[in-house]
């Protein structure tokens, strides 16, 4: 028994533009024209549930949910348990829950997660969802605003009888934790901080060597259609084509900006509809940041 990606759901709040005196110096920087920001009322379960409600009928036979979010509505409960209840009419109450507490590396994270529930026959199909909020907790001072958006993918992920996710692969340096940080400012409220430089250096040193390793060590040669990167920013991205053939390269952070752990899903999303990529193409996922991290997985979309 194998899983498969079966398809992939998104939800985007409304575009926030970039007014800024020093807009030229932020968009050559990052590469982001517009980030998106949840309404007040609006937290990750709703966001979650918004990108969920796009899979309709699909979700009635979910018998998992795996909900990654570092930006939780509460300490406690999990978020998996009160979006089950949200869809109390379509699922019943004898479903696997969990949450996962992982950054930008989180989706790859949620899909070993979930491919070895399936293998070991403990779910048929699984709904992944990534959520967060990072709004929640930047300050209109705190130039992050202009990289980091709210949003949600709801990623269905069944079971298959041939191999589809395969070769995970993850790297942890706790070391550098404080790199991507939620702590207590001055005010003693909780504020999100990024040493944008340390990230950057992690990166570019760490993430190519990680995947030539990775793409080294898989005794079958695989051809990709392309590499799906986290979307950190455009000039991450950038930087990160240089060490590989660019056209292996997807890039849509442009319009969206930074989503966190919802931007490999949304990225494929997005693809599939721009007919970039086919069903039946191989495409690595490679994820990397807060922890710091990096998670690697190869699927047959």
């Amino acid at each position: 028994m194998y899983s498969k990606i079966e398809s992939i759901e998104y939800f985007l709040p409304t575009k926030k533009k970039l007014n800024h005196f020093k807009f030229d110096k932020i968009y050559s920087k990052t590469g982001i024209l517009n980030t998106r920001t949840k309404k007040s009322y609006e937290d990750v379960i709703e966001l979650a549930y918004k990108a969920c409600l796009k899979h309709k009928n699909k979700i009635k036979n979910i018998d998992g949910i795996i909900f990654v979010t570092q930006t939780p509505k509460y300490l406690l409960p999990s978020c998996s348990c009160i979006l089950q209840d949200r869809f109390s009419k379509y699922i019943g109450r004898k479903i696997y829950t969990i949450d996962i507490n992982m950054g930008c590396s989180g989706f790859n994270y949620g899909l070993s997660v979930a491919d070895s529930l399936i293998k070991n026959k403990i779910c048929k199909k699984i709904l992944l969802v990534c959520s967060d909020a990072y709004s929640d907790y930047i300050s209109e001072k705190n130039s992050n605003k202009y990289i980091f958006s709210d949003a949600a993918s709801a990623t269905l992920v069944s079971s298959s009888n041939k191999e589809r996710i395969s070769n995970f692969k993850f790297y942890t340096d706790g070391s550098k934790h404080k790199s991507i940080i939620i702590k207590k400012n001055e005010n003693k409220n909780l504020e999100f901080y990024m040493n944008g430089r340390e990230v950057f250096a992690f990166t570019l040193n760490e993430v190519p060597k990680f995947i030539h390793e990775y793409i080294k060590k898989i005794k079958k040669k695989v051809f990709f259609k392309k590499y799906f990167f986290h979307q950190a920013s455009g000039f991450i991205l950038d930087n990160l084509a240089r060490k590989f053939d660019k056209k292996l390269i997807y890039k849509n952070v442009k319009y969206i900006g930074n989503t966190t752990s919802s931007s490999i899903p949304i990225s494929i999303k997005l693809a599939l509809k721009s007919k970039k990529i086919m069903k039946g193409d191989n495409l690595l996922l490679c994820g990397f940041g807060v922890g710091l991290s990096i998670s690697i997985v190869s699927i047959k979309i």
